[in-house]
């Protein structure tokens, strides 16, 4: 049965990558298995410290993601494109968040629990593989990224000696 839930998901999602290649009915599963939350302009969608149980999708609205890591200070993100997936490696184990994300306007997102998840993945439902190849892309990503901080501080370790030594003398 369509509800107003599957008709805005279809209309901002359908037209995504990951999103146009489900079938129909691989479709209505995952939103069927996920909660629609309405978020109001600067509520917090997770902070920092907080245990992980579910990945988000955004359907419509503007949230800022917030993360601190070293050396480069505090790193913000806008998130603005309809069918980003957020926190998508918190379907596999309950972390602790690492950053904070909350709304900057009225936004819309789909929640997927884990616990849902996982029944999906028990069932062997083609959804929950295509979802972990999913996870997969964005670890990877994450660990290049990763590297590439690496790099950045170990690449020119001249330029890191500089940037610890000024930051003693100010400290």
């Amino acid at each position: 049965m369509q509800t107003d839930r599957h008709r805005l998901a279809r209309e901002a999602l359908r037209a995504r990558p990951f999103f146009d290649t489900l079938s129909d009915e691989e479709f209505e599963r995952l939103i069927d298995a996920c909660d629609l939350r309405t978020l109001a302009p600067r509520e917090v969608l997770w902070a920092v410290g907080r245990q992980g149980q579910s990945c988000y999708v955004l359907i419509s609205g503007r949230l800022e993601q917030s993360l601190t890591r070293q050396p480069a200070g505090r790193k913000v993100t806008q998130i603005d494109r309809p069918g980003t997936f957020m926190a998508l490696s918190y379907l596999v184990k309950p972390w602790r968040h690492h950053s904070s994300t909350i709304a900057l306007e009225r936004s819309v997102v789909l929640k997927l629990d884990r616990e849902r998840f996982e029944a999906m993945f028990e069932a062997g439902d083609a959804v929950a593989f295509r979802l972990v190849d999913e996870l997969a892309e964005a670890l990877v990503q994450e660990m290049r990224d990763a590297n590439e901080r690496l790099h950045e501080v170990f690449g020119n370790p001249a330029e890191t000696l500089r940037l610890l030594r000024r930051r003693t003398r100010n400290a």
